[in-house]
């Protein structure tokens, strides 16, 4: 059960889903939301981050600052968050989008292609778009968290990577 991001969250917005007939997204958000967020914070510091929200927010300030986008002046450089819920929602944007264009079949995975008319070729730059800049806000939050850590000691921050999309 995802715990922060809900479907909704994903109307009106640039990650937008498209409405789908035979495709749960409900999948994406329980799997992807977890895995981006104990990637995020560490198992430790994932756990007890759940454990404080109600509703979907969290209570306790140490996750209201890291739930929330910040600007923060660091020597010469401004370190910029759109938050952990936008983080997220892009993170799992990008996986559900990624796998509209294939239907997985019992002869193996095809690309998705109607008789009568086909869509504009893709290139990905949206969903590639999209998961870096969930990378870019993960790798702040991280930078905020480390830099606190008197407030964060559970933490156990992964790597996250950026990609081409080539």
């Amino acid at each position: 059960m995802s715990n922060i991001i809900q479907i909704a969250d994903f109307a009106g917005t640039q990650y937008s889903l498209p409405e789908q007939k035979y495709i749960s997204y409900q999948n994406y958000l329980d799997k992807y939301e977890k895995q981006f967020l104990t990637n995020l914070l560490g198992a430790e510091l994932y756990g007890l981050f759940i454990a404080d929200l109600v509703s979907g927010v969290p209570q306790t300030q140490r996750f209201i600052d890291i739930y929330n986008a910040f600007s923060i002046d660091d020597n010469n450089c401004v370190r910029y968050s759109e938050g952990l819920k936008v983080a997220t929602l892009q993170f799992v944007y990008f996986y559900a989008v990624r796998d509209l264009s294939v239907k997985k079949t019992n002869t193996g995975v095809v690309f998705n292609n109607n008789e009568v008319s086909e869509g504009p070729v893709y290139s990905g730059y949206n969903i590639v778009e999209a998961y870096n800049e969930a990378i870019k806000n993960a790798k702040e939050i991280q930078w905020y968290i480390c830099d606190n850590d008197e407030v964060y000691p559970e933490e156990n921050v992964q790597l996250f990577e950026y990609i081409s999309g080539i």
